[in-house]
């Protein structure tokens, strides 16, 4: 098998399905299904057979059940028997085989076709076509703007947080989105078009009571994993060195050099209380996970375990301990508070269930996603664009904590909730989650208590507030909510 540091995704979905998170090893599995070709590991079960067109829907179907037979997580929960033909696409096909485990919770299209393409240019580079914000829909088909990307066309064209977009002009005059999206056929990002260069939208929201519009185009947007603007910062405590406060947008692997830099910086201040911003985090690279462990573990040695890989029963060959590796830069915390919303999930996730074995942590807003397990990657052939995510491990902790699927609410000592205020930047201290986050650390005790929204039962459907567009765009789904 071919290692490289690429990833392991999240949700798939066809229609307004939630984005959440992407797990990714360090390694890629690459089924040259029925090609060949260098570089690549053949994991048995995929092969396409037959003549015809190698990246045509019958080689796709086959693909994907020869993989699915061979490497799913859950084989129990696969049908018995499967007829390729009654089914028109690759993607239907396999939203069909995971039925079962999407039923019970277990993969809420956490498995899901992509290109190649798509995954290598956001999680390599960071960059994706679109407007350059991020927004949720909250009830009554409302939504605001969560985060705006620096340099981006929305930054550009003076869209800030806690805007609400109340109308939308795709052309031909403005719109009300309450109105768009009333029947629940349609998507705000459905709204905002494709993820095309060039693709226009007018926004009108509103601001503090005032409706400003404004005029946006889509272009590539670059993100900044860790923004300049406010992504890291020591937020003064009296008596104290100070509490870092660190803001992290996505798993890619941009992130690694300023997460470094930001670590040796808190170090250096001898900064002991810490306030990790993942609250519209999806998920991203485990390599990043990783790291970030690593820079928190300043306590930790290579004999201690940061989480355990669990595949099927017929791949426990491939199960792997990841340890600790404490780096220059580490540091050694004495609380840490992980800011969370439904949205947070996958490698995010990791890190939260990973240092809660080890070190007083807290999660400060509301449950996390719920997604326990990661996604290896299946390339169907050299020349064929398409990309299989398919759900192959769990992952558990040094105490042995998984099955996470309703959230980590149930299982973090501290749960504190709060509000995801938006009248405050992230980690003001006026900023709702940030305050309560201050007042965990301060206190050791939260002011209330998350509770469960599940009531015992597995979550089986994404939330509905980072609704996916119908064919959705790589970003969407490893940073919910983006535009």
């Amino acid at each position: 098998m071919k290692s490289s540091s690429i990833p392991l995704v999240l949700p798939a979905a066809r229609v307004a399905m939630h984005p959440l998170a992407l797990l990714a090893l360090s390694a890629l599995v690459t089924l040259m299904a029925g090609c060949g070709g260098g570089g690549g590991a053949s994991a048995g079960g995929g092969a396409v057979g037959g003549t015809g067109n190698p990246c045509g829907e019958t080689a796709r179907k086959q693909w994907v059940l020869g993989v699915a037979r061979d490497w799913y997580l859950f084989p129990d929960l696969l049908p018995a028997s499967t007829d390729i033909a009654a089914y028109p696409t690759a993607e239907e096909l396999l939203d069909a085989l995971t039925a079962t485990a999407r039923a019970q919770g277990k993969d809420r299209f956490f498995s899901y076709l992509t290109t190649k393409s798509a995954e290598d240019s956001l999680l390599g580079e960071g960059q994706f076509v679109g407007f350059g914000f991020r927004s949720r829909t909250d009830t009554g088909n409302r939504p605001f703007v969560l985060d705006v990307f620096e340099g981006s066309p929305a930054a550009t064209a003076g869209l800030q947080r806690g805007d609400e977009v109340i109308a939308v002009d795709q052309g031909s005059g403005f719109v009300s989105v309450a109105q768009s999206l009333a029947d629940g056929s349609t998507t705000f990002t459905d709204l905002l078009g494709a993820a095309d260069a060039g693709v226009q939208r007018g926004l009108r929201v509103l601001r503090n009571g005032q409706t400003l519009e404004l005029q946006l185009s889509k272009r590539t947007v670059t993100i900044d994993p860790v923004p300049d603007s406010f992504g890291t910062r020591v937020l003064p405590v009296a008596g104290t060195t100070g509490v870092g406060y660190l803001n992290l947008r996505s798993y890619i692997s941009t992130a690694d050099a300023q997460l470094r830099t930001a670590f040796q910086a808190f170090r250096a201040q001898d900064v002991r209380d810490y306030i990790i911003d993942l609250r519209y985090n999806g998920g991203g690279l485990v390599s990043t996970a990783e790291l970030i462990d690593n820079l928190l573990g300043g306590d930790r040695t290579a004999a201690d375990t940061q989480y355990t890989i669990v595949h099927s029963p017929g791949k426990s060959g491939q199960n792997a301990t990841v340890r600790f590796q404490p780096q220059s830069q580490s540091v050694r915390p004495v609380r840490i508070a992980f800011l969370t919303t439904d949205a947070t999930a996958s490698a995010s996730e990791i890190n939260i269930n990973a240092m809660q074995a080890w070190a007083e942590v807290a999660i400060v807003g509301s449950d996390t996603y719920g997604k326990p397990v990661g996604q290896l990657a299946f390339d169907l052939a050299n020349s064929c664009p398409d990309r299989l995510r398919l759900v192959t491990f769990k992952t558990a902790n040094a105490a042995g904590a998984s099955d996470y699927y309703d959230g980590l609410a149930a299982s973090v000592r501290f749960a504190c909730a709060a509000d995801d205020t938006l009248g405050a930047p992230m980690g003001d201290p006026a900023d709702g989650l940030t305050q309560a986050a201050l007042q965990w650390i301060n206190t050791g005790a939260c002011a209330s208590v998350i509770s469960s929204s599940v009531a015992g039962q597995a979550k089986t459907s994404p939330s509905g507030r980072y609704p996916l567009s119908r064919q959705p765009s790589a970003v969407e789904r490893w940073l919910p909510g983006s535009q």
